[in-house]
């Protein structure tokens, strides 16, 4: 019996049973995902596919947009469409062989050519010939943890999960492990202690490990108390029934993954360890975390990774850390300099560290003779020289007064990235090639204050870090847009937690493996400057497939766009008292939202919603980002100024 379906019908039904589909798939939010599907550090924009099921109201306006381009004519004209993709998407054109289009080719034609894609890939290969300090680089900040500064575990996940996602530079703190940390029944076997007589003392990092151990221990008690109540009777009180939220903070959390469990179980007798110091945060074994770092180091890029060691052991469980290092990273670990490239004259080319791991820490030093004349900071002669002569003799007095606590051969790992103290830009060590001044948040804010073009001349030659202020205990974030803005190679972020620093980050090293090539005048090449004047108008036409709350209907779904503007304001450049401290820098951020829609597929209308942003002049493009959020959910979309500019007509993904 022939069917009286026409092929209409037919298209249509085909249309309604994918729609269906993608209905009934879990929302995002719900998913497992792997550490290389979360953002933070570029991979996530990168693996990123586009979603080729385009809903009624996203068709809606891509049909208006269609439309306004052919103008009169019945079809799209090969000329017409070949403008609008150079001038307006910037995209290729070169494979157009139609004379005129269809909506339906038109989509096709976007769609094979990248138009729907998140990102779009970089327009030529990597600069890989500049000195390492000429890029910025995708940074953690107590990379071990796996939630807030205080309470969290630390984990060995949490280096899969940064390394996966496009860190370049991890942090580790060290502290004295021993006896007392080895919970009874462990079968890691015994190493002997490098002197039999040692006696260890209760440390930072054995209190902080009992009082992380206890917690720990109660938290299995409740479990096992809660397993039994609730498998008893039905009767009664109903126990069984009883639901206990147990949801988490906001931190991310690292899943689908087989590494090793973040528990105490996996020291070793008498090894160094890994946690939070002063703190409730649990250990992890200091091996454990070398032997995750070897490998997950190379699989997303043989781009080299940076490890900034904090050591809080003594110089026993140091020598230990050397012999670790040195075992579980052999082959990688840049343990002499190279004999082409000496560290007190100039850095290597990145192409030179290739699948190489690098260690940052701080340098030992000798003991001063006392019978050296020492210089008094109470001398000073002229207003000019002041600032050299107290910083020499800061230098002096701290090197009198105690030697370096880190020992030798530690000290010699630290060949092309060795850590200093600051004192300031005029003293010896603020020269040396190798160096790195690490520095938190606020006091870079001070010297930006007061010695802005010194202190960006220093980071056009030389490494700076920056890390979150220590009121940052849930684990939050600065905005490192600003940072970047002076020349900071490294501002260590909380992976932890995907908020608006993290999300900045992920547009910044967006396909970039973790290290991005700085912008004209801020290399060791004195360029001069490149700035733009923007003028930025952005329209929001709709959006498709966003993910849900817990226990939220998508009729009774009300999201709303927010869209930011992170680019240089001149009271960042001369930055006054109100942006420091505890409160949120919102220097260089100009907002606007959109109205509430409804639903999991947001529609504005065949218009959509267009934001007007002030003109921005003396603008750097590499170095300002457009921010999209869909409000109490973490979906989001990074975009870096692009040559072209932004382009409203685009649609952008919002990632979930």
């Amino acid at each position: 019996m022939p069917s009286s379906t026409s092929t209409a019908g037919k298209l249509f039904h085909l249309h309604k049973l994918m729609a269906m589909t993608t209905v009934v798939s879990p929302p995002l939010s719900s998913l497992n995902l792997d550490p290389l599907a979360q953002a933070g550090g570029g991979t996530a924009s990168e693996a990123l596919q586009p979603q080729p099921y385009l809903s009624h109201s996203i068709q809606a306006s891509l049909k208006y947009v269609y439309d306004k381009l052919r103008g009169k004519e019945k079809k799209l004209s090969r000329d017409k469409l070949a403008e609008w993709m150079k001038s307006t998407q910037d995209q290729p054109a070169d494979c157009l062989d139609k004379e005129s289009y269809k909506f339906e080719e038109f989509l096709e034609t976007v769609y094979y050519n990248r138009g729907f894609d998140a990102i779009k890939a970089p327009d030529e290969e990597k600069d890989l010939t500049k000195p390492i300090s000429n890029y910025f680089i995708s940074s953690s900040h107590n990379t071990y943890l796996d939630g807030n500064q205080w309470t969290s575990k630390s984990s060995t996940d949490a280096y899969k999960n940064v390394l996966l996602r496009g860190c370049r530079c991890i942090e580790i703190d060290v502290h004295n492990g021993g006896e007392d940390t080895k919970p009874s029944g462990s079968e890691s076997p015994a190493l002997p202690s490098p002197k039999n007589d040692h006696k260890r003392h209760l440390s930072t990092a054995t209190l902080s490990s009992l009082a992380a151990e206890a917690v720990d221990k109660g938290g299995s008690k409740y479990k096992e108390m809660k397993g039994k109540l609730s498998g008893g009777s039905s009767s009664g009180l109903g126990i069984k029934d009883l639901k206990i939220d147990e949801t988490k903070s906001d931190a991310l959390s690292v899943t689908n993954s087989v590494g090793r469990a973040p528990s105490v179980r996996s020291m070793r007798n008498g090894e160094p360890i890994v946690l939070h110091g002063w703190t409730l945060t649990a250990p992890v074994a200091f091996r454990d975390v070398c032997k995750v770092v070897r490998e997950n180091a190379f699989v997303t890029s043989q781009l080299p990774i940076i490890v900034s060691l904090e050591v809080h052991a003594n110089t026993e469980q140091q020598e230990l850390m050397v012999s670790i290092m040195k075992e579980e990273w052999a082959g990688y670990l840049v343990d002499q300099a190279h004999e082409t490239c000496n560290p007190d004259e100039r850095l290597p080319r990145l192409e030179e560290l290739l699948g190489k791991i690098l260690i940052k820490v701080k340098k030992a030093l000798e003991k001063v003779d006392p019978a050296l004349p020492q210089n008094s900071l109470a001398v000073t002669h002229s207003n000019q020289d002041r600032e050299s002569t107290a910083s020499i003799s800061e230098e002096e007095r701290a090197a009198k007064k105690k030697v370096s606590k880190i020992c030798e051969n530690l000290s010699n790992l630290g060949i092309y990235t060795h850590s200093e103290h600051f004192v300031s830009f005029e003293a010896k060590s603020a020269k040396k090639p190798s160096h790195i001044f690490s520095i938190g948040e606020t006091q870079i804010l001070d010297l930006h204050k007061e010695k802005r073009e010194r202190m960006f001349a220093h980071n056009r030659d030389y490494f700076m870090r920056a890390y979150p202020a220590g009121f940052r205990v849930n684990s939050s974030n600065l905005d490192p847009s600003i940072y970047w803005r002076k020349g900071i190679q490294m501002v260590a972020l909380n992976w932890q937690k995907m908020d608006e620093g993290v999300m900045l980050n992920e547009g910044m090293f967006a396909g970039e493996k973790g290290w991005v090539l700085k912008p004209e005048g801020y290399r060791s090449t004195a360029e001069p400057i490149p700035y733009k004047t923007l003028q930025l108008r952005v329209t929001i036409f709709g959006g498709q497939h966003l993910p849900l709350p817990p226990d939220t209907r998508a009729k009774d779904f009300r999201p709303h766009v927010k869209c930011e503007l992170h680019a240089e304001r001149p009271e960042e450049k001369i930055p006054s008292d109100d942006i420091k401290g505890r409160r949120k820098a919102r220097v260089g951020e100009w907002k606007h939202k959109t109205a509430h829609g409804k639903g999991d597929h947001l529609d504005f209308g065949p218009e959509g919603t267009s934001f007007e942003f002030p003109v921005v002049e003396r603008m750097l493009e590499e170095l300002s980002f457009v921010r999209y959020v869909i409000s109490y959910l973490f979906s989001f979309s990074v975009t870096r100024i692009s040559p072209m500019g932004l382009n409203p007509a685009q649609p952008t993904k919002c990632p979930g």
